[in-house]
Protein backbone atom coordinates (compact mmCIF):
# COMPACT_ATOMS: atom_id res chain seq x y z
CA UNK A 1 0.00 0.00 0.00
CA UNK A 2 0.75 3.60 -0.95
CA UNK A 3 1.66 5.78 2.32
CA UNK A 4 -0.31 8.64 0.92
CA UNK A 5 0.89 10.84 4.72
CA UNK A 6 4.24 10.24 3.58
CA UNK A 7 4.04 11.42 0.10
CA UNK A 8 1.96 14.87 1.58
CA UNK A 9 5.09 15.26 3.74
CA UNK A 10 7.44 15.34 0.82
CA UNK A 11 5.07 17.79 -0.83
CA UNK A 12 5.10 19.97 1.62
CA UNK A 13 8.75 19.66 2.22
CA UNK A 14 9.26 20.53 -1.41
CA UNK A 15 7.12 23.65 -1.71
CA UNK A 16 9.11 24.63 1.25
CA UNK A 17 12.27 24.25 -0.78
CA UNK A 18 10.47 26.22 -3.44
CA UNK A 19 9.60 29.11 -1.63
CA UNK A 20 12.92 29.26 0.41
CA UNK A 21 14.40 29.18 -3.22
CA UNK A 22 12.37 32.49 -4.39
CA UNK A 23 13.05 34.34 -1.25
CA UNK A 24 16.77 33.55 -1.36
CA UNK A 25 17.20 33.71 -5.58
CA UNK A 26 14.15 35.60 -7.03
CA UNK A 27 13.52 32.14 -8.47
CA UNK A 28 11.22 29.82 -9.45
CA UNK A 29 12.10 26.08 -9.11
CA UNK A 30 11.29 25.86 -12.90
CA UNK A 31 13.27 28.74 -13.44
CA UNK A 32 16.62 27.27 -11.33
CA UNK A 33 15.72 23.94 -13.29
CA UNK A 34 15.78 25.30 -16.75
CA UNK A 35 19.00 27.46 -15.81
CA UNK A 36 20.82 24.33 -14.34
CA UNK A 37 19.86 22.56 -17.60
CA UNK A 38 21.51 24.73 -19.87
CA UNK A 39 24.33 25.21 -17.52
CA UNK A 40 24.75 20.97 -18.27
CA UNK A 41 24.72 22.27 -21.82
CA UNK A 42 21.37 21.35 -22.62
CA UNK A 43 20.54 24.14 -25.26
CA UNK A 44 17.99 23.44 -27.64
CA UNK A 45 14.74 24.67 -26.57
CA UNK A 46 12.66 21.37 -27.33
CA UNK A 47 15.53 19.53 -25.39
CA UNK A 48 14.92 21.59 -22.72
CA UNK A 49 11.23 21.11 -22.32
CA UNK A 50 11.81 17.33 -22.32
CA UNK A 51 14.48 17.44 -19.94
CA UNK A 52 12.17 19.44 -17.25
CA UNK A 53 9.13 17.78 -18.57
CA UNK A 54 7.45 20.94 -19.17
CA UNK A 55 4.86 22.17 -22.30
CA UNK A 56 6.06 23.93 -25.22
CA UNK A 57 4.20 26.88 -24.26
CA UNK A 58 5.01 26.75 -20.11
CA UNK A 59 8.84 26.82 -21.84
CA UNK A 60 8.42 29.63 -23.89
CA UNK A 61 6.66 31.81 -20.43
CA UNK A 62 9.48 30.74 -18.56
CA UNK A 63 12.69 31.89 -21.12
CA UNK A 64 10.99 35.22 -21.74
CA UNK A 65 10.78 36.05 -18.19
CA UNK A 66 13.99 34.90 -18.00
CA UNK A 67 15.45 36.76 -20.83
CA UNK A 68 13.91 39.80 -19.27
CA UNK A 69 15.74 39.64 -16.43
CA UNK A 70 18.48 39.25 -18.19
CA UNK A 71 19.58 35.66 -17.17
CA UNK A 72 19.39 33.77 -20.43
CA UNK A 73 19.56 34.82 -24.28
CA UNK A 74 17.94 33.06 -27.94
CA UNK A 75 20.13 32.98 -30.25
CA UNK A 76 19.68 31.14 -33.76
CA UNK A 77 21.87 27.90 -34.02
CA UNK A 78 25.30 28.59 -36.13
CA UNK A 79 24.78 24.92 -37.11
CA UNK A 80 20.79 25.59 -38.42
CA UNK A 81 19.17 28.76 -38.38
CA UNK A 82 15.85 27.54 -38.14
CA UNK A 83 16.57 26.33 -34.88
CA UNK A 84 16.98 28.94 -31.46
CA UNK A 85 19.61 28.10 -28.78
CA UNK A 86 19.33 29.35 -25.18
CA UNK A 87 22.50 30.17 -23.69
CA UNK A 88 23.06 32.16 -20.32
CA UNK A 89 24.18 35.34 -19.69
CA UNK A 90 26.56 36.35 -17.43
CA UNK A 91 23.85 37.18 -15.03
CA UNK A 92 22.77 34.16 -15.53
CA UNK A 93 25.76 32.35 -14.84
CA UNK A 94 25.87 34.15 -11.74
CA UNK A 95 22.14 33.27 -10.70
CA UNK A 96 23.10 29.82 -10.99
CA UNK A 97 26.62 29.98 -9.00
CA UNK A 98 24.36 31.79 -6.92
CA UNK A 99 21.90 29.44 -5.83
CA UNK A 100 24.12 26.31 -6.19
CA UNK A 101 26.18 27.70 -3.51
CA UNK A 102 23.04 29.41 -1.46
CA UNK A 103 22.61 28.52 2.01
CA UNK A 104 19.68 27.20 1.08
CA UNK A 105 18.82 23.82 3.32
CA UNK A 106 16.76 20.68 2.44
CA UNK A 107 14.17 19.66 3.88
CA UNK A 108 15.42 16.09 5.62
CA UNK A 109 12.62 15.17 3.44
CA UNK A 110 13.96 15.79 0.62
CA UNK A 111 18.09 15.09 1.12
CA UNK A 112 19.58 12.67 -0.94
CA UNK A 113 22.83 11.65 -1.51
CA UNK A 114 24.31 13.96 -4.30
CA UNK A 115 27.21 12.57 -7.34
Amino acid sequence: MIDLCAIRKLQTSLRTFEKHLKEETGLSFNDALLLCAVRKGIAEPGLLAKELELSPSRLTRILDSLEKRDLTRRELSPLDRRSMLVTLTPKGKQMVEQYSCSGITLPKDLEFTQN
